[in-house]
């Protein structure tokens, strides 16, 4: 049975319409992957994209970067916490946990959204200091929000915590029962097809990059994927078609541009990963990231 028979629950939660998928939750105005650019996702969007990683003691937490100097003040804190790496593997949750990651957003303002006008200065300076999220905090929030979550695993270099990973990502879902609340995608596949084994009931989707792998619809399908997410300089209309033939979902990243959005749409994809989530359509203008 293939993986679009066995995880049909959260896309049948979110029925036939075009799904609106935040990336990292509101990005483009509240830092990302954070508490408050989750909850600013609300009623604009139809799934929350965000990424984990696991912290030195193992436990899910919800970041993109190995690095945490970007997207954190890690880089000013680290020694008075008695750190010596910034790298996120290599400190607890109980350091994470005392770490800002929101007020580097009004810092840089990476999308411009806030000497534009679009974001409140104040209003966002109110909501600092934001904190590194937890997986199961995260998926808590979603639960009582019933907001379904894109889960992406992230790559941590070997095979031995990439399935440490995956198993506490199970293990968190599992113990939420919020299986069919969630979709989970990464750019290794192995550790998607780990994930089958684990719990094949949970949807998952490959995430690709610069290149389709060979054979695409095969390997797709002997992947047991319910989607696949490809980034938006990939893929055509011929490709959304081919796929949506045999039934897989085609979530197409990064896309912030309203006209490309609807063309997508229109092509038959099935989402839109977005860091400007707005109900479809948007007919507005979107500023392009600076970074």
């Amino acid at each position: 049975m293939s993986g679009a028979l066995i995880g049909q629950s959260v896309f049948n939660r979110l029925g036939e319409s075009p799904l609106c998928i935040a990336h990292r939750g509101f990005r483009a105005c509240f830092p990302e992957n954070t508490l408050c650019a989750f909850a600013a996702s609300l009623g604009r969007c139809d799934m929350i994209e965000l990424d984990v990683r696991l912290s030195s003691d193992r436990v899910a937490v919800v970041f993109h970067d190995r690095m945490l100097a970007r997207t954190s003040d890690a880089g000013r804190k680290a020694a008075e916490l008695g750190m010596a790496s910034l790298a996120l593997e290599d400190w607890p949750l109980a350091a994470l946990r005392r770490l800002d990651a929101g007020s580097w957003f009004v810092e840089n303002d990476p999308f411009g959204t806030i000497a534009s006008g679009r974001v409140d200065l104040d209003s966002l300076l109110a909501l600092m200091p934001q904190r590194i999220p937890t997986l199961r905090e995260t998926l808590a929030w979603a639960m009582h929000q019933g907001m379904a979550l894109n889960i992406e695993l992230k790559d941590l270099g070997t095979d031995r915590m990439n399935e440490v990973l995956v198993a506490e990502v199970v293990a968190v879902i599992d113990g939420a029962s919020a299986g069919n609340l969630v979709l989970i995608s990464s750019f290794n596949h192995l550790m998607l097809r780990h994930c089958h084994r684990l719990a094949p009931k949970i949807a998952t989707a490959a995430l690709q990059e610069g290149a389709h792998p060979d054979d695409l619809l095969a390997y797709l399908l002997n992947l047991g994927v319910w989607a696949y997410h490809p980034e938006d300089s990939i893929t055509s209309s011929s490709l959304i078609r081919t796929l949506r033939t045999a039934d897989l979902h085609v979530n197409v990243f990064t896309v912030n541009e309203p006209h490309r959005q609807r063309c997508l749409i229109e092509a038959g994809a099935t989402g839109i990963i977005t860091d400007f989530p707005a109900p479809f359509p948007e007919t507005t203008g979107i500023p392009q990231p600076r970074h």
